[in-house]
């Protein structure tokens, strides 16, 4: 049986103080169906590389976290494997629904031919919250396996990379970073990236 791996982080979640609703909320996926642990590396490798380091996407400086992206764009084994959703206007209690349809989004975009089984990794899940988003992506047609949370995204590469997507986008489609936005128009003409 194949096994997938899905890191998830959003971005969005600060705008419903400001309005009392999201006005974007951008779910990242990173679905990862190759040696994970390799991948890991990869990408710590390229935060160092790029002088991002483990900052999340909002503390690190911005050419650093470009050209960390930029690197991971260019590595063909992530190619594909960086999927996000968009979200306008959910209100409160959207949250977690609308993490999960992106999730299931993500997976089932291409979903393996024969047995697979997901594992999801979402920064800063509750526990309370786990076997709720197992049944809910269940539900959606996703064969799964478990569903975590990750405490801190600083002690795991791959949840700062969905964090580090999620940001991105956001970045990009708010039209205020130009260089992101064309940056993510060539990622997803090219396939690098994927628009669930």
């Amino acid at each position: 049986m194949q096994k997938l791996y899905c890191y998830v982080d959003e971005s969005g979640q600060d705008t419903f103080a400001q309005k009392g609703r999201w006005q974007m909320f951008v779910v990242g996926v990173a679905v990862l169906e190759q040696d994970r642990d390799e991948l890991a590396r990869v990408c710590e490798q390229y935060e160092t590389a790029s002088g991002k380091g483990k900052f999340k996407w909002g503390q690190a400086e911005r050419t650093r976290r470009l050209r960390f992206l930029r690197l991971i764009l260019a590595d063909d084994r992530f190619s594909q494997a960086l999927r996000f959703a968009v979200y306008d206007s959910i209100g409160l209690g959207g949250f977690d629904a609308a993490t999960v349809d992106a999730v299931a989004r993500a997976i089932l975009w291409k979903a393996p031919a024969g047995r697979y089984e997901v594992h999801v990794y979402v920064d800063g899940l509750a526990k309370s919250k786990r076997t709720q988003y197992r049944r809910a992506l269940k539900a959606k047609g996703v064969l799964m396996g478990e569903v975590k949370g990750v405490p801190r995204e600083e002690s795991n590469p791959l949840t700062r990379l969905a964090d580090a997507l999620a940001g991105f986008v956001r970045d990009a489609l708010e039209g205020h970073d130009a260089e992101a936005a064309a940056l993510l128009e060539r990622a997803l003409r090219d396939g690098e990236m994927v628009r669930v």
